[in-house]
């Protein structure tokens, strides 16, 4: 999680970070602003900003493995999710423990 997402302009790297990652996800979280994590899947977003959410799992390609400082990033299909006060997000369990 990243604190004052949007201000530090952390947008680009957290989208490069997840598309070299495709089954991770990056959650930005504005000033004032928490999730509030329950049963360990159900977040509620709390306080007065937002926060985005990102993630890489629908990803169909991305130029990543070829990008440098010269280059521009291009990342395909993947997911941005903007939650404010009382929505919530279903986090998604790629390797869900045995019951």
């Amino acid at each position: 999680m990243i604190p004052h997402f949007v201000d530090l302009g952390r947008f680009i790297r957290m989208t490069q970070v997840i598309a070299s990652n495709h089954t991770s996800t990056g959650i930005g979280i504005e000033e004032d602003t928490a999730i509030v994590v329950r049963k360990g899947t159900e977040a509620e977003i709390i306080g007065n900003s937002t926060v985005i959410i990102i993630d890489g799992f629908h990803i169909s390609d991305s130029n990543i493995t070829e990008f440098n400082k010269g280059s521009r990033i291009s990342i395909q299909n993947m997911r941005v999710h903007i939650y404010a006060k009382e929505d919530t997000y279903h986090i998604p369990q790629i390797n869900p423990p045995h019951k």
